[in-house]
């Protein structure tokens, strides 16, 4: 029930009515472009964090959840909170492979502070909760925000895990925090996940797995694999990395189709459905395989952009469906386009790039290219759902004739992570510049 009430959350979050384009950033911020003429331009990221004052009196910063269309005005969300650890964690992560980060003391003071919000958002069980009140609350009893086994954790630790080889030098005192709040976390999931038996049950025909996050949540064990290699890389800890190639296994399993028979490769995120928010699996095999030093991983992951992407940007891209197995043949049972978010694209636009970092091969430096474009008018609704002059990014593509123009946390953040990860990549940006839209 938690599990579904997430999904109608975010959902709800993402979908919008607004039509095209905004014309103004409000709050008297400027339009700007980045100072490097890069594609990032952290102005709007920057206007969405915040000083936060927690209820015992900690100091830390924020990412405001909601910024709201025509003024962006920042806002709290309703019976949640004003900013939470899913946003905080990927803000820390964009702030973290800033080019500006080793030498920039504001970037560096910025990243401290976002981490020092996720290390008071820790509960005793070693998990975190997700949501923050203006009022410097901690919302404890939320299902998308209490102290679970969930994706808020999952997110904490990857940039938990990416931020502390950075800060060792730079801020010990912190950094010795952050390996505490690791292992905290890291006790609680050897309790918790590390020995579940690796059993499978059958939804609508598919052989899922039962012992990832959720059962066979591919999409929040992807995040988990990225978050435990690099705790994994820092601690040396044999059972996590064991616990990798288990989540790994698993997620094999929900792999679907061949590079013929619909759904071309792709890993269903759970149970039975596909979504495009979170699909971050085959990236994570990818690290996973070379961190384990075992290449099926890396040849099982790329199966899916050879085969599942180009048909993804053939049909203009796709938001949820669902499949039943019959015969060993996966039919199609419901789909939706809509909502298309920054969410939805990132995670492939990692996988594309990370494929053409080992490969070499230009065909998915092509794809990665083509997949960015989305952001800057290669979508539904032709139409830059980002812009290098604000950082603003559109929260979403409700139809090819309506567009949600706020621009919160999230998509501003997947929006900077995609952009920093094709600059790393002149060939990628190259393709982004012959599929982008005038």
């Amino acid at each position: 029930m938690i599990r579904k009430t997430i999904i109608f959350l975010f959902y709800t979050y993402a979908a919008g009515s607004c039509l095209v384009a905004c014309t103004k950033h409000g709050s008297g911020l400027p339009l700007a472009p980045p100072a490097d003429s890069s594609l990032v331009n952290t102005l709007h990221l920057d206007h969405l964090y915040t000083p936060v004052t927690f209820s015992d009196g900690s100091q830390a910063a924020g990412i405001y959840i909601y910024s709201n269309y025509p003024d962006y005005t920042n806002v709290e969300a309703q019976g949640e909170g004003f900013s939470c650890v899913d946003d905080v964690s990927r803000a820390a992560l964009v702030y973290l492979r800033s080019k500006r980060f080793i030498s920039d003391t504001a970037t560096q003071s910025k990243l401290y502070h976002l981490i020092r919000f996720i290390l008071e958002m820790q509960s005793s069980n070693g998990y975190f909760y997700n949501f923050l009140s203006a009022n410097g609350q901690i919302n404890t009893y939320g299902p998308t925000s209490i102290d679970n086994a969930n994706w808020w954790s999952w997110r904490a630790l990857q940039a938990l895990s990416e931020s502390a080889p950075l800060i060792s030098n730079k801020n010990p005192a912190l950094y010795g925090n952050v390996v505490a709040s690791m292992a905290k976390l890291v006790t609680q999931i050897k309790a918790d996940l590390v020995n579940l038996p690796e059993t499978t049950t059958v939804i609508n025909g598919v052989t899922i797995p039962q012992w990832l996050p959720s059962g066979s949540g591919t999409d929040q064990a992807a995040t988990l694999i990225l978050g435990l290699i690099e705790y994994c890389r820092i601690t040396n800890d044999a059972t996590m990395t064991s616990f990798i190639r288990k989540l790994a296994d698993g997620m094999l399993l929900m792999q679907q189709g061949n590079s013929t028979q619909f759904p071309y490769d792709a890993f269903l995120s759970w149970e039975n459905t596909w979504h495009g928010y979170g699909n971050l699996q085959a990236y994570s095999l990818m690290k996973a395989s070379v961190f384990l030093n075992d290449p099926m991983y890396d040849s099982v992951a790329i199966r899916e952009i050879d085969n599942f992407y180009p048909w993804l940007l053939q049909s203009g891209f796709e938001c949820t469906f669902s499949v039943r197995g019959v015969s060993g043949v996966d039919q199609l049972i419901s789909e939706t386009a809509y909502p298309q978010i920054a969410y939805g694209i990132e995670p492939m636009l990692f996988a594309a790039s990370e494929a053409y970092s080992q490969t070499g091969n230009k065909k998915y430096a092509d794809i990665g290219g083509h997949l960015a474009a989305w952001f800057l008018g290669a979508n539904p609704a032709n139409i830059n759902m980002y812009s290098t002059s604000t950082g603003i990014c559109f929260d979403g593509i409700s139809s090819p004739g309506s567009v949600n123009q706020n621009s919160g946390g999230e998509s501003t953040i997947e929006a900077l992570l995609t952009m920093e990860r094709v600059e790393n990549y002149p060939a990628i940006k190259i393709a982004l510049n012959k599929y982008k839209k005038p």
